[in-house]
């Protein structure tokens, strides 16, 4: 699992560059790789978010910290 520390603007973009505050990636160095390279990927994807201008306002600046897991193998 990946936690990222970051914040948004009111339109929706990242001031900055996410931090990660924690991470439990496992032993694997290219897995692990790839599952970082995916979740930055996945959230510049996302980027900018659609804010309505009402949650712009309620959400721009304040640090935000979403943690990301991985599905396990096999598993439904």
């Amino acid at each position: 699992s990946l936690t990222l520390r970051f914040s948004l603007r009111r339109n929706g973009t990242l001031i900055g560059k996410p931090r990660a505050t924690y991470a439990d990636l496992g032993t694997d160095a290219q897995r692990s790789r790839a599952f970082v390279a995916s979740i930055l990927r996945a959230l510049d994807d996302a980027l900018p978010l659609p804010f309505s201008d009402r949650m712009g306002e309620a959400i721009a600046g304040r640090m935000l910290a979403p943690r990301f897991t991985a599905a396990l193998e096999g598993a439904s």
